[in-house]
């Protein structure tokens, strides 16, 4: 069932370097399997009435999300920013709805 897996950010740590800016970083829940598959029409239609791009929906078990708001693909490193979540009745797992990140950018 599991074609991919992800990590999710479980925390967020500010530091500020030697000139007082603050960076933030992330420690990372990793290897959360993942099924990895293509945007229907109807998310494509949703996502453009509310200003995004669906490019990916990502269905995970849902005892694993932890309400963040964006995820790593482990394969190659993508991050994609999570726009919209969806748990089937009587499922165990969670369909997010993702946009892909432009590089560099976390």
């Amino acid at each position: 069932m599991w074609n991919k897996s992800i990590s999710l950010p479980s925390k967020r740590i500010r530091r500020q370097d030697s000139e007082g800016l603050a960076e933030d970083t992330f420690e990372f829940i990793k290897a959360i399997p993942a099924n990895f598959t293509d945007t229907t029409r109807e998310d494509e239609v949703l996502a453009a009435q509310k200003g995004y791009t669906a490019d990916q929906n990502v269905e995970i078990m849902h005892c694993n999300y932890n309400g963040a708001s964006f995820l790593v693909d482990d394969s190659d490193g993508q991050i994609y920013d999570i726009k919209r979540t969806y748990h089937k009745d009587k499922a165990m797992t969670l369909v997010m709805t993702c946009e892909r990140r432009q590089c560099g950018e976390l």
